[in-house]
C-alpha cells in the first residue's frame, strides 16, 4: 500500500541520505530502501513491505512536520512487531527494529542538516581501526563535501598526508578530557583518542579551519568493514590498475595487505586508500546497487557503531546524540560499560586484536556492583614477516630490546555515569592493573598492557553504582569483542 500524501521533509530526508551516501557518508542510503520507513503509514503485510524496499518509490510533497512523520514511523513499527510479520521479515533479514531509534533521530536531525538556505559541508573521516583510538581508529582518508537542495558534490579528497597537526589544542576542552588525552589530540591521527565523538569531530573541525580557513557543519566517520557491508550492496568496484575490491577482500587489502605490498612507499599505500574511497564513492553516485542490500548494510554499520554523525548545528547535534548514530557519552543515569583500546605504539597491530569482554552483577544491596573482565589477545602469528611499519614501537619507555610482534597500548575500562571504580587486579603477576580516572562523569580504569605474539592479558574492574540493565557499547575494531552479560538487579 502506498501513500500518496507524502511531505517536503520526506523527500529532503530522502534526497539527504541518498545524496550524502553517494559522497561516501555511507548512512542510511536513500533512507532504507528508499525510505520504506516513512513512505508507507501502515504496511499489512511483511509482502508488501518487501515489494516497497526492493521497488523503491516516488515522492510526493505536501507540508507535514517531523512529529508526524515519527508518528507514522511509530505506527509503522507496530503494525511489523506483529509475531507474523516479524518471523516473514526476519527470513528476508529485513527487521530493521533494531534501529528505531536512529531512523526516528535522522527523520528529526535532517531537515536542519540537509539546509536549503545555505550549503552544508562535511568532513568524511574514513577511519583505519588497524591503530585504534576511541571512536575506532585513525583519520586515514578524508572527503569534503558540499550539500544544498538536496544535492552533493564532492570537492576534496586525500589522505591525512595532507593534513597539518598542531602542537597545542585548537579549541577549548573540560579539565576531565585534559587530564586524560593532554595536547596529543591537538595531532590529526590523535584528535578522536576520546570514544565520546562529538569530542573527535569537533577537534577534526577545529583543525580543518586552522589549516583551511574554513569553517564545516559536521564531520562522519565510517570504517572499512562498514565499507565492506556496503560493498554487499554495490558488488565489486574495480580500480584504475585494474584490481578488483569486493566485501570480502576491502578490510584484508586497506588494513593488512597494503602494508606490504607499499612497505617502501607509504605515500602510494595512502594513495591506495583514497582510489579505493573514491571507487566506491563513483559507484554510489552510479546508483548501482542493491536496495535491500544497502539497507542491510546501513543497519548492520549503525549497530557496530561503524556510522557516526555529529553537527555543529545544535538541535541537529542534540537529536543525533541520543542515539548509536551520534557515537555520544551520554551524561544521563545508566548502566553502560566500555572496553576502549587506545594504540600508543603506533604500530598497525590492532588488526590482530582480539578482545573479550565479560560483564557480572555480583551484588544489588545496597548498591548495585558490577566486575568487568576484559581479555586481550595478541594474535600476531607472522611477526617477522609483517612490514617494519606495521611492527613500529613509537612508545615513550619501551623496552630496549623489544620483541618483534609485540604491541604497547592503554586499555581504558569505562562505568556507568556516577558510578565508583573499586579495584582491580591483573592476571600477570608483574605491574599494576592501572589507575583511575573520569570522563563524563563516567569512572574509568586506565592500564598500560605490552603483549608479545600469542600473549594475552585479563585486567578486572570492579564498580559500584549503575542505573537499569546492564549494558555494553562495543569499540567498532576490525575484529569485534565477543561479549558476555550475566547477572541482574530487576532491571
Amino acid at each position: 500500500m502506498k501513500n500518496n500524501n507524502l511531505v517536503k521533509i520526506s523527500d529532503w530526508l530522502t534526497k539527504w541520505w541518498q545524496k550524502s551516501i553517494a559522497a561516501g557518508l555511507a548512512i542510511l542510503i536513500v533512507f532504507l530502501g528508499y525510505s520504506a520507513f516513512v513512505i508507507i503509514p501502515l504496511i499489512s503485510t511483511a509482502k508488501s513491505y518487501l515489494n516497497e524496499i526492493k521497488g523503491g518509490a516516488s515522492f510526493a510533497q505536501s507540508s507535514v512536520t517531523a512529529e508526524d512523520l515519527n508518528s507514522k514511523v511509530d505506527k509503522l513499527f507496530r503494525e511489523l512487531s506483529l509475531p507474523v510479520v516479524k518471523q516473514v521479515l526476519g527470513v528476508f533479514g529485513l527487521d530493521f527494529t533494531s534501529i528505531r531509534n536512529e531512523i526516528n533521530s535522522t527523520i528529526s536531525a535532517a531537515p536542519l542538516l540537509a539546509s536549503d538556505s545555505k550549503p552544508q559541508k562535511f568532513l568524511i573521516a574514513f577511519q583505519n581501526s588497524a591503530e585504534a583510538r576511541g571512536t575506532g581508529g585513525i583519520l586515514g582518508a578524508f572527503a569534503v563535501v558540499d550539500i544544498i537542495h538536496g544535492h552533493i558534490k564532492v570537492v576534496q579528497t586525500g589522505s591525512n598526508a595532507t593534513l597539518h597537526s598542531l602542537t597545542k589544542l585548537p579549541i577549548a576542552m573540560p579539565q576531565q578530557y585534559l587530564r586524560l588525552y593532554g595536547n596529543n589530540p591537538s595531532i590529526w591521527q590523535n584528535a578522536n583518542l576520546s570514544p565520546h565523538f562529538p569530542y573527535g569531530a569537533q577537534m577534526w573541525l577545529a583543525l580543518w579551519e586552522k589549516q583551511f580557513g574554513q569553517k564545516l557543519d559536521g564531520a562522519i566517520a565510517v570504517d572499512p568493514i562498514a565499507v565492506s557491508h556496503i560493498l554487499k550492496a554495490t558488488g565489486p568496484v574495480k580500480l584504475k590498475s585494474g584490481e578488483e575490491i569486493t566485501s570480502s577482500n576491502v578490510v584484508y587489502k586497506t588494513l593488512s595487505k597494503a602494508y606490504q605490498q607499499y612497505a617502501t612507499d607509504n605515500n602510494a599505500r595512502k594513495q591506495y586508500l583514497v582510489n579505493i574511497m573514491n571507487a566506491t564513492i563513483n559507484k554510489l553516485s552510479a546508483n548501482q546497487f542493491s536496495k535491500v542490500a544497502f539497507a542491510k548494510a546501513v543497519r548492520d554499520s549503525i549497530l557496530e557503531n561503524r556510522i557516526l554523525v555529529y553537527s555543529t548545528n545544535a538541535r541537529a547535534e542534540l537529536v543525533l546524540s541520543t542515539s548509536k548514530l551520534g557515537g555520544a557519552l551520554n551524561l544521563g543515569p545508566n548502566n553502560e560499560y566500555r572496553a576502549v583500546i587506545q594504540n600508543i605504539d603506533a604500530s598497525k597491530l590492532d588488526y590482530y586484536l582480539d578482545r573479550a569482554v565479560s560483564i557480572r552483577a555480583t551484588a544489588c544491596s545496597p548498591r548495585m556492583q558490577t566486575q568487568v573482565n576484559v581479555l586481550v589477545k595478541n594474535s600476531v602469528t607472522n611477526a617477522q614477516s609483517l612490514p617494519a611499519y606495521v611492527l613500529t614501537r613509537a612508545d615513550k619507555g619501551k623496552p630496549a630490546t623489544a620483541i618483534t610482534g609485540a604491541h604497547r597500548f592503554k586499555l581504558f575500562i569505562y562505568g556507568p555515569v556516577g558510578a565508583k571504580l573499586v579495584s582491580a587486579s591483573r592476571s600477570s603477576t608483574t605491574g599494576s592493573a592501572g589507575g583511575g580516572s573520569t570522563e563524563r562523569g563516567r569512572p574509568i580504569l586506565v592500564s598500560d598492557i605490552d603483549l608479545s605474539p600469542g600473549a594475552s592479558e585479563t585486567i578486572i574492574a570492579n564498580f559500584s553504582g549503575g542505573n537499569g540493565k546492564l549494558t555494553f557499547v562495543d569499540q567498532p575494531l576490525v575484529k569485534k569483542t565477543k561479549i558476555k552479560i550475566s547477572g541482574s538487579c530487576g532491571a
